[in-house]
């Protein structure tokens, strides 16, 4: 699963195979200039000639003692002495998507080092490249087991993380990073350590090899360094014991040793702004459908679907095949094979069955996404989560004899289903919920956890299943009155009930209450009568929504604040209506909050009685659970 891709031809290779200097028709250097000097790196000067090739590697030198320019032979030497090398060639994604592979080593253990293979934006000699493109490897000599891993796009500062390697970093290892226009992936001996879909380079890049010491003390880059940002609980990138020598006798050389180096232009199937229908064969490809509304098959093969920009559809199709929605409102489907979906970008949507979805992994699955189990109705009580399996730190989900594994952090909320439809048209719907957040009277919910109806799918019917509500809490200066309705597929508001007519008095019988079995393709709402009972009383059960100025039935459509009418009391006008929808209410403020609970078998819903603009804010004043009478099967079609 998500192995490399495919190359249909090598743009480049150089095994350094002939000893002596590396050869210059391929390889050049940061030349020396007196403004924006890029030979200078932490605190290292850079030769300002090639590296050179022994034994079939080349190794990349840096001593701790500069030799003096030759116009001031009695300059102190204060800066390590480091080399480098960078492909004359620059190589962009014209033609398709880019791999930038080599094997290397770090020789010995001496701290205070970075040596680098890295992909890096082209500028004429001279210019300022401070904001740039960028992809690379960087071993941080003082932390010898993680390769530190980061990406540019036109940045000053990228987004580094470091990641464990298997036997340490002074053994040689494969490394690789595949470049499309919409992710980029990081592998060490084929195995895939990282991959984004943000800050995505669109430059052309010239490939660096490098070694060069971090600043001790001063200099114009400052020092000493910390932690690298990507390992911030590993040891300072700084070294106290890399000493600079002042001396030829006080000279200490270290190495970084590289087998070999090769750029490779991958299978790739590209498209453009438009709306692509781009189909994959048999290889191992990558299709990447950029901007617009995309329909991408991979076919058969281990491939690569990135849908970049727009709501595309992705297909896997036979294979070990990687997803990437992008941005966007996007349906991915992996078909057979152990596939990866990358969905945190967009609203992803993954669309498979059961069988499927077995050996599947999931990154980045985020509160907008959704894995849509076609032919099966999968009760909560029926999904398996273990968290920590798999060894990637999140959940391993199993439902009857499939599992999968979910990538990320699961500890603040659970996984909730909606089972729906019969034969075969039973589908389930899974979902990761955050927890309710901890409510208190008076204490303002931070505005990130203020999120409306979290999960609306769990509310929608299908003619078959049955809820209940109960009431969990009310904590008001209000006697409050608390009621529901239905919303028709068309939008009509229909069914207006009262659940409690005053909810800081309800016995303790009477909390929980049947809501009936929605028609299907319709809603279940709540709305809140600020202080009702003290207003009206226990109320008829004769409501009905009404469009204001008609006495139509409302419809959400409109987002048009609706009336409550009673058919023995007319308007009830001169109280303040608050909806669990948003657009019923002014200024469509969100009056309501959400979440599940351990277990993912209930929606939790808090009110704020006191208009949100206004408002303490603390959506304590009614707490209600809604739960559905689908919790604990398993039928799979």
């Amino acid at each position: 699963m998500s192995s490399p891709l495919t190359a249909s031809a090598v743009l480049f290779q150089d095994d350094f195979s002939t000893n002596g200097p590396l050869n210059s028709a391929n390889w050049d250097f940061n030349h020396w200039t007196q403004n924006n000097n890029s030979s200078f790196l932490g605190q290292t000067q850079m030769r300002q000639n090639l590296p050179s090739a022994e034994n079939g590697m080349a190794r990349i030198k840096m001593d701790t003692y500069t030799p003096p320019p030759p116009d001031n032979p009695n300059a102190p030497s204060n800066s390590y002495y480091g080399s480098e090398a960078i492909t004359n060639q620059a190589w962009d994604l014209t033609g398709g998507g880019l791999a930038f592979e080599g094997k290397f080593k770090f020789e010995g253990n001496q701290g205070g080092m970075i040596a680098g293979f890295f992909s890096y934006e082209k500028f004429a000699p001279g210019v300022g490249h401070e904001m740039h493109d960028e992809i690379d490897f960087e071993i941080i000599t003082t932390q010898m087991q993680k390769i530190s891993t980061n990406i540019f796009k036109h940045q000053a500062s990228g987004t580094p993380e470091s990641k464990p390697v298997d036997g340490g970093l002074a053994i040689d290892h494969v490394y690789r990073f595949e470049w499309l226009p919409s992710v980029v992936r990081w592998y060490v001996d084929g195995k895939l350590i990282r991959e984004t879909t943000e800050n995505v380079p669109t430059k052309p890049q010239q490939l660096h090899i490098n070694l060069w010491g971090a600043p001790q003390a001063g200099g114009p880059n400052g020092g000493p360094w910390g932690p690298n940002p990507g390992d911030p609980g590993g040891p300072n990138i700084t070294d106290p014991t890399l000493l600079i020598a002042h001396t030829p006798a006080e000279n200490k050389s270290y190495y970084f040793d590289v087998d070999y180096v090769k750029v490779e232009r991958l299978a790739t199937h590209l498209g453009d702004s438009g709306h692509n229908n781009l189909l994959g064969s048999a290889a191992s490809e990558a299709l990447d459908g950029a901007a617009g509304d995309d329909t991408l098959d991979g076919g058969e093969g281990h491939d690569t679907v990135a849908g970049g920009a727009g709501n595309d559809t992705l297909k896997g199709g036979v294979g070990d095949d990687s997803l990437y929605g992008g941005t966007g409102t996007n349906i991915l489907s992996g078909g057979a094979g152990a596939d990866r979906f990358h969905s945190g970008d967009g609203a992803d949507t993954v669309r498979d069955t059961l069988a499927d979805l077995h050996g599947d992994t999931f990154a980045a699955f985020g509160a907008n996404d959704a894995v849509h189990i076609q032919g099966a109705l999968v009760g909560r009580g029926d999904v398996v989560v273990t968290p920590g399996a798999g060894g990637t730190g999140g959940s391993s989900v199993t439902i009857g004899g499939t599992t999968f594994q979910m990538e990320g952090d699961q500890s603040g909320g659970d996984f909730m289903t909606v089972a729906r439809g019969t034969g075969p048209d039973a589908n389930t719907l899974l979902t990761f919920q955050n927890f309710l957040p901890t409510l208190a009277e008076g204490a303002r919910v931070d505005s990130a956890k203020i999120n409306g109806i979290a999960n609306e799918p769990f509310l929608t019917g299908d003619g078959a299943v049955g809820y209940t509500a109960e009431l969990k809490s009310a904590a008001s200066a209000y006697a409050n009155t608390l009621g529901y309705y239905k919303i028709a597929a068309d939008g009509t508001i229909g069914d207006v009930n009262i659940l409690f007519n005053n909810t800081m008095n309800v016995a303790s019988g009477a909390r929980t209450v049947d809501l009936g079995t929605p028609a299907d393709g319709e809603r279940v709402a709540f709305f809140l009568i600020q202080n009702g009972f003290s207003k009206f009383g226990a109320l008829p059960d004769n409501l009905s929504f009404v469009t204001p100025g008609t006495g139509t039935p409302s419809d959400v459509d409109l987002g048009v604040p609706p009336v409550l009418s009673s058919a023995t009391l007319g308007l009830l006008n001169g109280a303040t209506i608050f909806h669990s929808l948003s657009t019923l209410n002014p200024n469509d403020a969100l009056q309501v909050l959400s979440g599940t609970s351990a277990g993912g078998k209930e929606l939790l819903i808090g009110f704020e009685d006191l208009p949100a603009a206004t408002g303490d804010n603390d959506f304590q004043d009614i707490v209600i659970s809604i739960k559905t009478n689908t919790d604990d099967f398993l039928l799979a079609a």
